[in-house]
């Protein structure tokens, strides 16, 4: 059988791709560009990662407080001197299906920061770079996949995917209103 990993690339390929069909629009070698992007991401992350913690994401991860960006994406926001973007209110506590299938695209975000943090470094080597570099000195995406196929594939298929697809959706959303 393939991977709880596999299963959700193949099935959100065409999420992501709108997601980073929409984000590459971003200057990210311009202050305001970087500025819209981080802003976009906020708009995203700070609710996601409060409604999976009502959820009880930290039983899912021990290491939870370690893998959460929002306060470093919020610093960075402030050192280049914005306001902390206006946020929807959380909804409802998901599921732990649900939160499964949310995780798998935060955490995977991960990866492509680490690419993006250094264009950003190479145009403006004094931005703030704490939420793009998060976690990079420690191997979070290898434990995440490692507790999503043990636990992740006793939730339903369903929402699993379902959390993944609406996070996608809300990044791109995001993606779409922000563009400076």
């Amino acid at each position: 059988m393939d991977s709880l990993r596999n299963q959700l690339r193949a099935a959100t390929a065409p999420q992501h791709e709108r997601v980073d069909t929409a984000f590459s629009a971003y200057r990210l070698d311009q202050p305001e560009g970087y500025r819209a992007f981080l802003q976009a991401h906020a708009q995203v992350l700070i609710p996601l990662e409060i409604e999976l913690e009502r959820a009880g994401i930290e039983s899912m991860f021990d290491d939870w407080p370690l893998r959460s960006r929002r306060h470093a994406l919020l610093a960075d926001l402030q050192a280049l001197g914005c306001a902390e973007p206006p946020l929807t209110p959380p909804g409802m506590a998901p599921s732990f299906g649900w939160s499964w299938g949310a995780a798998y695209v935060i955490e995977g975000s991960r990866l492509g920061g680490r690419v993006l943090s250094r264009r950003v470094a190479e145009a403006n080597p004094s931005a703030p770079l704490r939420y793009l570099n998060h976690g990079s000195a420690t191997p979070l995406w290898p434990s995440f996949l490692q507790k999503l196929e043990q636990q992740g594939s006793a939730c339903d298929w369903s929402e699993v995917l379902t959390g993944a697809n609406a996070t996608f959706d809300r990044f791109l959303s995001a993606a779409r209103s922000n563009r400076p």
